[in-house]
């Protein structure tokens, strides 16, 4: 398993540019979900915080793929979320993660038990996620790799990585083959945090969605 820990917003950056990826594409989306998971009252479910927090990550990650205009699509096999880069047949799926997630110890594993949709993309690395699915030129999409973006929050931060994995036990992911871990999101500052003490150079200005 290749671990790998940038420590500037640079470093990520070239990390995740051959993806064509952006730190504040995952930023934005983290901070809009961290933001709406805090919109409910003691009365509300307890399940509500973290199900909208998943629902408006997944929403802002794809608002801002949308925005890259790097060819980014957007799928819903078997109504799991996924994003899909068919010009380099990787694909993107979204969970929340436990409390290893995002740090170089210990092994990060999905919360949440996962279906058959999400295992069929996780154990065969991908090579099946989107079977019968079409690009608008009619070009069967064809994924070789699909990676998880894991978030988890604990002691005032969200521990975020994406991580390639490549198998499951039982219903939940557990072996990695590659993982980069992305610097805590600052819950009171709002934004990533490096290691040299500088916060990324973006200020986001999150509102209730209507």
């Amino acid at each position: 398993m290749t671990i790998r820990t940038p420590k500037t917003e640079a470093e990520l950056n070239a990390l995740l540019r051959p993806m064509q990826l952006r730190a504040s594409t995952i930023e934005q989306a983290v901070a809009v979900g961290a933001a709406e998971s805090r919109t409910f009252s003691p009365g509300a479910p307890k399940s509500a915080p973290e199900i909208t927090r998943w629902i408006r990550t997944v929403e802002a990650f794809h608002g801002e793929l949308m925005l890259q205009q790097d060819d980014w699509k957007r799928f819903d096999p078997d109504n799991l979320p996924y994003f899909s880069q068919p010009s380099l047949n990787i694909g993107v799926v979204i969970s929340s993660g436990n409390e290893f997630t995002g740090t170089t110890y210990g092994t990060p594993s999905t919360r949440n038990a996962k279906g058959t949709a999400f295992a069929d993309r996780v154990d065969v690395n991908g090579a099946v996620a989107l079977v019968g699915q079409y690009t608008s030129d009619g070009v069967e999409v064809v994924i070789d790799s699909t990676w998880v973006l894991l978030y988890d929050e604990r002691q005032g931060r969200v521990y975020v990585e994406l991580s390639l994995p490549t198998s499951m036990k039982g219903k939940q992911v557990h072996v990695w083959a590659d993982r980069i871990i992305i610097p805590p999101f600052d819950i009171a500052a709002g934004r990533f945090t490096y290691e040299d003490g500088n916060a990324s150079d973006h200020a986001f200005v999150i509102e209730r969605i209507s």
